[in-house]
Order: structure tokens, then sequence, then C-alpha cells
């Protein structure tokens, strides 16, 4: 007999000093459902005398959703959600909020902590590689503009002297990022810029549009409007006279490493000398995001029959949407391919009901202009076009982009043109090139280091190596 133990979508990462003054921020709290954890994450602030709140379901790719009503005494918290379709009723315990979660006639406990970030913040975790003034190299803040007329704001990092020096633009992963690519107290972006300019090199790294200081809007840009701001920021870099415009790069993380490989499919309209591309996609997202669904699930300890019910619906759901002909067709089959999961399955009317009302809203709502460009570009449709020296490398204990999967198919796609590949694996480190135990999500913001020294050292060799 079968039974679905309630799937759900993995996404391509405490002092209380009084408790009326500490709802305010992030809470976290993991969901116990059917022997699945499903970790959820709530904000609360307090605007002129009245509490506010939203919830999200990370796994699930639901973010942002409003709270209809709020109310906390200092001791007490009370929320809904769809003016009763969630309710929590907590009592602050020490540092921890204690209570149940109620949806569509589940009871189940849920107790909330401050989130992981917050707490690195509050227990000031150390970040030893966040560079420290004074610096031994020039520092100043540029912009530049978009096709869409908005002004994307950053800095660029360059060695004492006049030049010229090879320099290259900092392009971040998935979801909104800073110039810094901020992420759990970690600075990575900071990081490899520091590194890279005491090595000679001049490094661009600037806020995403609608993020930090840049104009314009984040929420309905795709993988090819942030692609067109890379190429403009490229096109920003040679505008100053230090720089050598026959040695001129980028350095791709996540989906900035899917980006590099548009730029250097597309090398000659910006005058891209060499490509790095750090846990870059090669296969088809799809193909990923089923690797990446297995191993996300794995890592978090679930069982094998939970981690295979995942995969089965997150399979079904991506294929669903790359054969589809646009957002709207692929949301009106969402009921249709949730049912027939479902179906697939022994459960209870209501049990299935459940399901049902959990996951046809969750996978709607994921159905955004980014996840649904996302979801059908082809990495190998780009690589296979790129004729300009290229850096890759991926971390062994990378959960989010398998090293094997995406190193093997990259080597296949190179045959006959090797020389102008350096590819390699570092087995030790994880999706944001840290050192890791697991590789789990969850450690990231545990690991001190905030960018592997070996890395950054090899990317330096590799930039000064270059000859155009």
């Amino acid at each position: 007999m079968k039974k679905l133990l309630f799937s759900s979508l993995f996404f391509f990462l405490l002092a209380i000093d009084s408790f009326s003054q500490t709802l305010s921020g992030i809470w976290e709290g993991d969901l116990q459902v059917m022997g699945q954890s499903l970790p959820l994450v709530f904000n609360f602030q307090e605007v002129e005398q009245e509490w506010k709140g939203s919830m999200d379901s990370p796994k699930q790719g639901a973010r942002g959703i409003a709270m209809s009503k709020v109310l906390f005494d200092g001791t007490m918290l009370y929320f809904e959600i769809g003016d009763g379709v969630i309710v929590y009723e907590g009592l602050f315990i020490g540092d921890t909020v204690q209570g149940t979660f109620k949806q569509s006639g589940m009871v189940l406990p849920l107790d909330l902590k401050r989130s992981v970030e917050e707490a690195a913040e509050k227990k000031e975790i150390k970040r030893p590689q966040r560079p420290q003034a004074p610096f031994n190299y020039d520092s100043f803040e540029t912009n530049f503009s978009n096709e869409d007329g908005a002004q994307l704001k950053g800095t660029v990092t360059k060695p004492y002297g006049e030049g010229p020096f090879p320099a290259v633009i900092l392009v971040t992963g998935s979801g909104p990022q800073n110039r810094n690519s901020e992420i759990l107290g970690h600075e990575p972006f900071w990081v490899m810029a520091d590194y890279l300019t005491q090595n000679g090199i001049v490094v661009f790294r600037y806020d995403e549009r609608g993020v930090g200081e840049s104009e314009g809007d984040f929420s309905n840009a795709t993988t090819n409007e942030f692609f067109r701001d890379a190429q403009k920021a490229l096109l920003h870099l040679p505008t100053f006279d230090f720089i050598d415009s026959n040695k001129l790069g980028i350095i791709g993380h996540s989906e900035g490493g899917l980006i590099a490989w548009m730029l250097a499919a597309d090398a000659k309209k910006t005058g891209l000398s060499f490509a790095i591309s750090l846990a870059g996609p090669v296969v088809t997202i799809p193909e990923l995001m089923k690797k990446q669904t297995e191993e996300v699930s794995r890592s978090s300890g679930n069982p094998k029959a939970l981690i295979e019910q995942q995969v089965k619906i997150n399979s079904q759901y991506y294929q669903m949407i790359a054969q589809s002909k646009g957002i709207d067709d692929a949301k009106s089959k969402v009921r249709d391919m949730v049912n027939e999961v479902l179906d697939s399955y022994d459960l209870s009317p209501e049990i299935k009901q459940q399901q049902v009302n959990t996951l046809i809203p969750t996978l709607e709502k994921s159905l955004n202009p980014w996840f649904y460009n996302f979801i059908r570009t082809n990495p190998e449709s780009y690589i296979s076009e790129i004729q300009i020296p290229v850096f890759a490398a991926f971390g062994g204990k990378d959960v989010q982009v398998n090293a094997a999967q995406n190193a093997n198919r990259l080597l296949e796609l190179y045959k006959g043109k090797e020389e102008l590949l350096e590819l390699k694996v570092f087995p030790e480190l994880n999706h944001l090139f840290q050192k890791a135990n697991t590789g789990s999500v969850s450690e990231y913001a545990e690991i001190e280091e905030s960018f592997n020294l070996e890395v950054l050292n090899n990317i330096a060799a590799f930039i000064h190596s270059f000859k155009k």
C-alpha cells in the first residue's frame, strides 16, 4: 500500500531582552506533516502600533503570504492567514514561541525560533574573511543604465596604479542579491573582490535591479533581464582608462554561472574575453532540479519513500512547465497534474483533499515569470556556442548543482574544443564554495568560511594566464 507523505518543491541558498520588543523580525519553525519536515518562515513588524506579518514556505516556493490578522500582547501570539484558512496560537516560553498551527482541519504543534540569519547576527558568528580597512587598493562607486533606463549602482575595486588591468564583473545567483551577494552573514562577493584586487585584477560588483541602491523592478525580471543587465555592466567597464579591454571577463555564481554561459556565447557583443562559471547549471533545468530535489531532501534526513515521492511530483511539474505554451497554460494544467499524482497513492478522501488544498495553490503561486523562464532555459544551447576560454568550478558536496551531473555533461559538450575549458571539482566544497561536512543548506550559516581560498587562487591564476 502506497501512502503520500506530503510532497513539496525545492528551489533553484537569540537573545531575548524583552518579550514585547522582540516579536519584530524573522522567525522559523518546522511543521511536521505526515512524516515530513516543512520549514516555515514568518516575518513580523509593528506599523503605527499595529502588528503586520507574512509567511514563507521555502520548500514550496511560496513567499510573502500576507497575514490577515496579527495579535500580540507581549506573551501571547495569534495570527491568521486568509481570514482563518490558517490559524496560529502561541505562547512565549524562554526564547521560543510554543504553539499550534491549524489548517484544513489539521491541528499540528509548531514552535518558532528566531531565524538562523538573525541568530548569526546576534551571536556574532565569526566571518574571518570579511575584508577590513585599511585597503591596499582603490575603491569607488559607479553606476550604469540598463535597457529599461534604470540606474544600477555598484563598487569598482582597482589595484593602485594606472594599469591597464584585467577586469571582471561579478554576477550573483537566484533571488534578490546586493553587490556583496550577501547571505546568512556571509558576503562572498566582497571577499572575492578584495582577494582578486589585491592580486592585480579590477572587480566590478553591483546591486541587482530593484535591490540595495539600484533602481528597477526585480519582481518581474527573468534570467534574460539579468543577462542583459550583465551585458550593460560589461560594456560599462571599458569606459575606465585603467581597464585592459583585451582581458575583460565575468565571474558568475549559480544562476550567475548560467548567465556566464549566456554572455560567453555572445562574447562579440560585449568584447568578453573569458568567462568563469561557479556552480553554473549545465544540464537542462528540469534535470538539474530533479537532482536537486533528491539531494536536498536526502541531506535533510528524509526517508527514501518521501524522497522518491518528492522527486516524482517535482519532476512532473517541471516537465509540465517545459512543455507548456505559456504561464497561463501551465497554471491551467496544475490541477489535473496534482490529481493524477495523488490518485496514484492510496489516500483517504480527507487526506487527498488536504493535499489538493495545499499543493495546487502552492504550485500555481510558484509560476511567476522568473521561475517559468528558468525551468525552460537550456544551458547546453549556450555552452555549445562558446568560443572563448572558460574556467568552470563545482563543489563536490553541492546539493543544489550536482558536480558529477554537470561537470560530466560539460566535458561532453567541450569535445573537440577542450583547449578552451579549464574544469575543477573541489571535493570538500558546497554550493557556496565553503568547506563543508555534508553540503546541506542548513550548514551555510554555521560555517565561518565565506569563500574558499583555493578556489580564489585558481580563479586569479586563470585570469592572469589568459592571453587574448
